[in-house]
């Protein structure tokens, strides 16, 4: 499978540019991995249970259960489209677009930043699990996610990952040591960097998945084809 541009859907934001205070969600998690190597393990142990356990075949389910639970917050009629094109799989939603919580919720790998449970205080409308610990299903085919919309967007890369993560081990040698048992890995969305896009017209909000490999296309076209049977 041919390597995707992906500079022509996301770009990282201009030097400065940080809406939603990534560089200080960055620096918080570098240090408590130097501080404490066991919280690398912890997080490492707790995203990969996310991908490999139960949400791994619901990725599509998850970018529609988002897709919803961003119109109802925004108070209209919820649209979805989901394209799969030149190796990227895109999910492009109206509704209310990505904020500061919604980022510190998927670097954070907990519960969405509004529970399920809860509902839109001046609609009553039941909301699902908004970038919440589903949105973990997109490692099961990119290593380099993104959401854009149209006040800044978030991106995560598994290459700028490892390389933050392996030059803060160099002044912590059992952060090191976790590194290496893991060959390289790190906790990708614990690390998010700020970035620049567009969500296509009239959509709010795009999600976009550069496809890891030929296997995640063949996992992303499945769960595409098992929508359109349903």
């Amino acid at each position: 499978m041919r390597r995707v541009n992906v500079s022509k859907f996301v770009r990282p934001a201009a030097e400065g540019a940080d809406p939603f205070a990534t560089a200080r969600l960055r620096r918080g998690v570098l240090d408590a991995w130097a501080t404490s190597p066991a919280r690398f393990r912890e997080d490492a142990n707790a995203e990969e249970d996310l991908v490999l356990g139960g949400y791994r075949d619901r990725l599509v389910v998850e970018l529609a259960q988002n897709a919803a639970d961003a119109a109802a917050r925004a108070g209209v009629p919820g649209r979805l489209r989901l394209t799969l094109r030149d190796g990227v799989l895109a999910a492009a939603n109206t509704g209310a677009p990505l904020d500061a919580a919604g980022v510190e919720s998927l670097a954070t790998l907990r519960a969405s930043a509004k529970r399920d449970t809860e509902r839109d205080s001046r609609r009553d409308t039941p909301t699902v699990g908004r970038f919440g610990v589903g949105f973990a299903a997109v490692l099961s085919v990119t290593d380099e996610p993104a959401v854009v919309g149209r006040h800044g967007g978030v991106r995560w890369s598994l290459a700028e990952a490892r390389h933050l993560a392996e030059e803060t081990a160099r002044h912590s040698p059992g952060l090191g040591d976790e590194i290496r048992r893991r060959d390289g890995h790190v906790p990708l969305l614990r690390l998010p960097f700020a970035a620049e896009g567009t969500a296509p017209d009239p959509y709010d909000t795009v999600v976009i998945l550069p496809l890891r490999d030929t296997a995640a296309a063949d996992l992303a076209e499945r769960l595409l084809h098992a929508v359109d049977d349903a």
